[in-house]
Parts: C-alpha cells; structure tokens; sequence
C-alpha cells in the first residue's frame, strides 16, 4: 500500500516496521506536482478500508504504474485506523480559516513565530521590500530581559523594559500583506508549509478555542524557552519565575503586599518573619542580580517606609553549587562577600520540594517564606518538544550552520529553542541574550541573500540558493549587578579563557552604560534614563497597584 505525501510525516511514524520498510522510500520520492491527480481516489480508499472493505477489492484492480503503487489491502490493520484519523485531522486544518499560500507575483511570506531576543532582532533586520511578514506570539511585546529585576521593586517603570513589536518592524503595522497575530502556535505541516494557531485566552470566552492557519513561504521559529523546574513538585504552583513583565508584576505584587499586611494588627513574630522571607532559588546572574536589587530595597526604602516591619526582612539565596558559575573565581568571591555584607544569606543546598509556606532541601531543612522567586535556568517548552522536527543534545530544536532544520524545507530557528546538531561538532550555544541577537540580525542578512537569489519562495531554498558563509560565534563577555552601585564584568571569550575582569562601582557603571545603550529604542532609552535618576533623587516607588 502507497500513499501520496499525505501528512508524510504522521505516516512514517503510523506505519509498522514490515510496511515503512517497503512504502516510506516511494513516499519520500514523491513530488508535489502530481501528487494532487490522485490524492482524492488514494485518500478515499483509506477510509473505505474501515467502512466498506468491498470497496477495497474493486479499489485494488487499480494499479498505478508510473508511480510503482501496487494494490491496497483487504485487512483492516492498525496502521490504517491511525491513518484515517490523521485523515480527518487533515479535514480539520484544510477546514480552518486563514492566510493562504503566497500567489505568483506577491513577495514570499515569512512567518515568525515568538518575539523575544532573537525573533525581534531578525524582524528589525528583515527587508521587508523583499518580504512579508507575519509574526505570531502570545505578547505583543519585546522584554528587554537584562533589567527586567529592577522593575520588581520600583527601580524602573515596566514599560520602560518593554517595547512593542510594531515600533520594532513597523511593516507589521502598515504594510497590507503583514501582520501580527496574538495567538499560540499549536502545531505546524512541514509539507503543507502551514502552522496552526490557537488565539490566546481573553475576557470573551467564546472565541478562547478560535484556531486558525498561515501558510508560510520561509518559516522562523524563534518561540524561546521555559523555567526548568526538574520535575520539583510545587515549583509550578507555588513560586514565582522572573521571565515576562507579568512575572515582574506579580512579584512587586506579592512582596508590598507582604510588606503591609505584616503592618496589621494580630499578626504574629513568627508569621511575620515568613511573610517577610523572600527566597531567591538560583545562583545565576537573574537570581544573584534580583537578590542585589531586593537587597538595595531593603537597605535604602524598607528601612525608611516600612520601619515597624524593617527587622523582619530577610533574603536567602539557595544554589547546589556556587553562584556565578561562568564568572571568573575572584568575582564570584566578591560577589559572595558583597552580598553577604549586604544582608543576603547565601545557602547551598538543592530543593527537594516546594510546599505552600516552606521549602524542603535534600538535606531535610525546612525554609519558610512568604516570596519565592524560582530563577534556575531554562529549558525547551512543551511546543518545542511536541514538534517533529530534529532535536540537538538538550532537547533544542536541531539546526545546521547556518540556523537551518535540515530536514525541513524553509524552516529555520534561532534562540534559545534551538541549538546545532551533532553533525556540525559545534557545542550547543548558551541561552543568553547576546546569543540571540547575533542569530537574528545573521538571519536576516541571510534572508537578504535569499531573497537576491530569488530563493524566498517555498521549495526555492534548498537546491537553488548559496547560504554563504555560516553563523560564528564569538562570546562578548558577561555583566552582573550585586547591588549597592557594585557589579561584575567579566570580558573572557570562555570560562577557562583570559581576559578583563573587574567588580567594582567601575563595573556598575560599565553595566548600567552598556545596557543603556542595548536597549531596543531611543524611548526606552529615555524611559531608563529618568527612571534610574528618580530613583537616585526620590527613592524607588512603593505604590501596590491592582
């Protein structure tokens, strides 16, 4: 029994071993142009096969000789059960509403899905007098994650750390053939060259399993990552990451509310200090950095406008091993002892479980508190898991030198969901910020290769087009704030490498210069600017809003 490439990739993995060794080689020799004349009369037969097995035996008189087919079988198997619901499945996707394929004439269509580092560097590179664009993300809002602690206790404003996807390529605005789309990517057809989406949930409940699909000319997947948890039970439920500006607000939620209710009469010392616990679980530059900001707000606000509660605050940092890995040996020595001076208590430990008011470590020690911030690295997320599409060692989506998935026409991939297959021998590049912005504006200069090529059409990119040189990487360095006008710059290409490093207010300055001027927009820039100096003339604001 052959199929045409009907879903191909849900056929191999629904065929048994005897049949994918004799049908899969003739499926993946077939080609799109003849393949509609008999997609109708094959696809028929598969469901005849469950509902009228007469049929079958008048269908298998049939032979088509030019593609070597033979005849259909007469025994229902279970290989055909699992076809004729991926048949219907198919019904479902040809059924939703949507962006079509691109006509003879249009530019090609681009579709980019997630707008985080690397998704927004590749749209404000991408010339979009060659291409247009369709941009898919559940936030319509680049997070500039660098300074994303310091909105946690009033430092900056919140939107001074977001700028919206618009301003970024502004042709998602006002060009007719491209848009942005709010809505999660739920699945995509490497053949069919469509992804299928699913709006995001709204106050109208009605239109909260709206789905729809985009046909796509090149594809982007640039759709991040998520907290790695380790299977921990009571992480999801009960403490709080540090990834998205809604992350950031409930945080500064939960700690000025801590703040006042341990202010009300009838509270407890023992339910005070809890409430007034925030433990920081992850020795990274996020959680060493958000430790150094909560610290700076305790020394310079809590201690002024919160004076009856001002012993009771406290901040505990836990991490297996030592905080500042990557960093050179002297600076994570200073940054020891530059926290502990500054109140923080460092502890080394692993959680072994997250209950509602304490914290178990493997050791058996129990840790209350009444804010945990959970900030242990990232990982793929479920989407990227759920893709059929080639992984690197880590579970990232596989990607070639130049960001390509090799096994799928015009589909590429950057950021932190993606990583380079074993067959480059290159070593899976770290989730960093710098990372990510290399891989998008690389990605775009290629597009624009592409494009001048005449490759950005589907099916064009493979055989027709010289990619040029390959992505390179070259690591910049890394910066971290510990609080109180201190921070880290370690200028070393490797862990293990030579190079400057410094600690120090110099440092700080060097932090605070260099994210001023990476930040995406002369608005935001601005927005920095005041912020950091009314804080510096005002303190930082404690107002609980919402």
């Amino acid at each position: 029994m052959v199929f045409p490439r009907l879903a191909r990739s849900s056929l191999r993995n629904s065929l048994t071993g005897e049949l994918r060794s004799k049908f899969v080689p003739q499926l993946g020799s077939s080609s799109g142009g003849s393949r509609s004349a008999y997609y109708t009369l094959v696809r028929s037969a598969v469901i005849a096969d469950a509902r009228h097995p007469s049929m079958v035996r008048e269908l298998s008189a049939f032979k088509f000789e030019a593609r070597g087919i033979s005849i259909f079988p007469q025994v229902r198997s279970p290989a055909t059960e699992r076809l004729e619901e991926n048949s219907e499945l198919e019904s479902e996707n040809d059924d939703l509403p949507g962006l079509g394929p691109t006509k003879p004439g249009e530019k090609p269509r681009v579709v980019v899905l997630g707008t985080g580092w690397a998704g927004c560097c590749f749209l404000k590179g991408l010339d979009t007098k060659m291409y247009d664009i369709v941009c898919i993300s559940p936030r319509n809002h680049m997070v500039f994650t660098p300074l994303l602690a310091s909105t946690c206790v009033g430092t900056l404003e919140f939107r001074s750390v977001a700028e919206p996807v618009s301003r970024i390529q502004s042709a998602l605005s006002g060009e007719p053939n491209s848009y942005f789309y709010l809505a999660n990517c739920i699945g995509l057809d490497t053949v069919k060259h469509e992804v299928y989406c699913q709006v995001v949930p709204g106050a109208d409940k009605s239109n909260e399993n709206y789905q729809f699909k985009v046909a796509y000319d090149k594809l982007v997947i640039a759709a991040g990552s998520e907290p790695l948890t380790f299977n921990i039970e009571g992480v999801k439920e009960h403490a709080l990451f540090l990834r998205e500006v809604n992350h950031a607000q409930e945080i500064r939620k939960k700690l000025l509310l801590n703040l006042m209710l341990c202010e009300n009469p009838g509270i407890s010392e023992e339910e005070k200090k809890r409430l007034l616990h925030c433990v920081v679980v992850g020795g990274g530059p996020t959680g060493v950095e958000f430790s150094g900001e909560l610290s700076d707000f305790i020394i310079s606000d809590v201690s002024k406008r919160y004076t009856h509660v001002k012993d009771y605050i406290h901040v505990t940092l836990i991490e297996a091993n030592e905080i500042l890995s990557s960093f050179d040996v002297s600076l994570r020595q200073y940054a020891t002892k530059h926290l502990s001076k500054s109140g923080v208590h460092l502890v080394r430990g692993v959680v072994k479980e997250v209950l509602p008011k304490e914290i178990i470590l493997s050791d058996g020690t129990r840790v209350p508190y009444g804010l945990l911030v959970w900030s242990t690295g990232v990982g793929p997320s479920q989407f990227i898991k759920s893709l059929d599409l080639p992984k690197s060692p880590g579970g990232r989506i596989g990607v070639n030198e130049w960001l390509r998935v090799p096994s799928a026409d015009d589909v590429f991939s950057l950021g932190d969901c993606a990583g380079f297959i074993e067959q480059t021998k290159r070593p899976v590049l770290p989730a960093l910020a710098q990372v990510a912005e290399r891989q998008g504006k690389y990605l775009a200069k290629l597009f624009t290769r592409i494009g001048e090529q005449n490759g950005g059409k589907a099916y064009c990119c493979t055989k027709m087009v010289s990619f040029g040189d390959p992505f390179e990487y070259k690591h910049l360095g890394s910066m971290a704030s510990v609080g109180r006008y201190k921070a880290l710059v370690d200028l070393r290409q490797n862990k293990d490498g030579r190079g400057i490093s410094m600690a120090g207010f110099l440092s700080w300055f060097i932090w605070r210069s260099a994210y001023l001027t990476s930040v995406v927009s002369w608005r935001n820039r601005f927005y920095v600017a005041v912020n950091w100096a009314t804080t510096f003339v005002f303190g930082r604001d404690n107002s609980r809003i919402g």
